[in-house]
């Protein structure tokens, strides 16, 4: 068969992109299993969850193809798993498909705040699996667990604590074991969150770094809800006083849990915004930290909600950072 000079032209450059795609495929892959190996044998594990997903973000923007980045997801999973058996499996589950959903969200250019709630269902639907593999215990089996233990310290310790102490102690353990089964989920969806908007941000610096393209991103001060969401709170708020079916209270308690944290962080958004409008950043750090303190959670949260009902940020002039 012959080709004339424009087709071989196409042809070799068709494999010189192919080529180049597989190169820094196999450089991600192989990055990506030395942060496993690190986060395997102990080192630094903490930042390690950081990193692992970010070759998948790297290779995201380098390749813009939905097909290559679960390509090189599918061979991180069988690169983890010939190392680390189903330890290895379950790890490239978790942070590995945090990673290649952040990816494609890149590529399909996901709204920010989609693409953070995306990649944090991940911990959702994954983390309860993941733990059931590992320890035959349910994810709030295990949270329990450990919580209990860490109460046992304080047992041990209740002789030197101040009087009281250990009734207050007591009635918190008896009041957590009952309410964190239920809010399981929300816990997990902020867990995440927190997970996929810092390994975002961490390889947005790296890309940076690199002299490549940084995918689109939002300032965490530009973070605000809408009307309609304080508007479900409310609503869900006096719903709880009424319901009394247990399977309906429990998805109520998860809105609530969930949107009360996420206008509390709105509150302390606008607050500091607030103070450092008139250049009084350090003060208002100071207000915020003292409100949480004093147990002004509630407060701060409703800060949020007045700012979602009413864009206190546009009302008085409070400009993003």
């Amino acid at each position: 068969m012959w080709y004339n000079t424009h087709d071989s032209q196409r042809l070799e450059g068709g494999l010189l992109m192919k080529t180049k795609s597989l190169v820094n495929a196999a450089m991600m892959m192989a990055i990506y299993l030395v942060f496993f190996i690190l986060y395997n044998v102990g080192i630094l594990p903490s930042i390690m969850t950081l990193l692992l997903p970010i070759p998948l973000i790297i290779y995201s923007v380098v390749s813009q193809k939905v097909s290559d980045i679960l390509l090189l997801l599918l061979g991180c999973t069988i690169g983890t798993y010939l190392i680390g058996s189903v330890y290895g499996l379950m790890t490239t589950l978790l942070y590995g498909i945090t990673g290649a959903l952040l990816g494609i969200g890149i590529v399909k250019k996901w709204p920010y705040w989609n693409r953070i709630l995306n990649a944090s269902i991940v911990f959702v639907v994954v983390m309860p699996l993941i733990t059931y593999v590992l320890t035959k215990l349910s994810i709030s089996e295990m949270f329990l667990q450990t919580m209990n233990e860490m109460f046992s310290v304080f047992d041990q310790v209740g002789s030197v604590m101040p009087e009281g102490s250990m009734e207050q102690l007591t009635s918190m353990q008896e009041m957590m074991q009952t309410v964190i089964p239920m809010v399981m989920p929300t816990l997990l969806l902020i867990m995440g969150a927190i997970q996929a908007f810092l390994s975002d941000k961490v390889s947005t610096l790296v890309l940076k770094r690199m002299h490549l393209q940084t995918p689109v991103s939002q300032p965490i001060s530009e973070f605000q809800l809408g009307a309609k969401l304080a508007i479900l709170l409310i609503i869900s708020q006096f719903a709880m006083a009424f319901v009394r079916n247990s399977g309906v209270t429990v998805v109520l308690l998860n809105v609530v849990m969930l949107l009360n944290t996420l206008f509390m962080i709105q509150g302390i958004i606008v607050a500091i915004q607030f103070f450092k409008s008139r250049n009084q950043k350090g003060l208002g750090i100071m207000v915020v930290v003292f409100a949480i303190l004093s147990n002004l959670v509630m407060f701060v949260s409703l800060i949020g909600m007045m700012d979602a009902l009413f864009d206190y940020r546009k009302r008085f002039e409070i400009k993003g950072v």
